[in-house]
């Protein structure tokens, strides 16, 4: 992949910058091939994906946010096919029912489930790097 402005995003993340987007605008990515089916992520701004995502916008009166926190725990695993390599498909998962209340209340679950994540990502930042401290301290002890 040529290098670029614009992430290009795999099922294990980032994987690349290209120069052209695919994508104009908020997406989420639902990873449909290989031992990570079902997962599902949030991209922001301009961006491209590979083969083996699915990318989904909301329209009408859905909240993408909403949308991406109620496919978190969503179960995908009735939607699975194949054996060595599992894949999911939007044709069978796209016709699950998912619960919207009124456009107000999408906005609030999603603003207060969004804090939550944000807060959640500084804790596992900090318990990463106390690990990495205690690893340092440790191998100073025992030199």
């Amino acid at each position: 992949m040529p290098n670029g402005l614009y992430k290009v995003f795999g099922a294990n993340g980032l994987v690349g910058y290209t120069d052209v987007p695919q994508m104009s605008s908020d997406a989420i990515l639902v990873i449909k091939d290989g031992s990570g089916v079902g997962t599902v992520s949030y991209a922001q701004g301009k961006f491209s994906v590979i083969g083996t995502l699915n990318y989904l916008t909301a329209i009408g009166n859905i909240d993408l946010r909403y949308l991406y926190f109620a496919l978190s725990v969503f179960n995908f695993q009735p939607y699975k096919t194949g054996m060595a390599i599992p894949h999911i498909y939007f044709k069978d998962y796209g016709k699950a029912k998912i619960y919207c209340p009124p456009l107000a209340e999408q906005k609030h679950v999603a603003n207060v489930l969004g804090k939550l994540e944000s807060k959640l990502f500084v804790e596992q930042g900090l318990l990463a790097s106390f690990n990495q401290q205690k690893q340092y301290l440790l191998g100073q002890m025992f030199i």
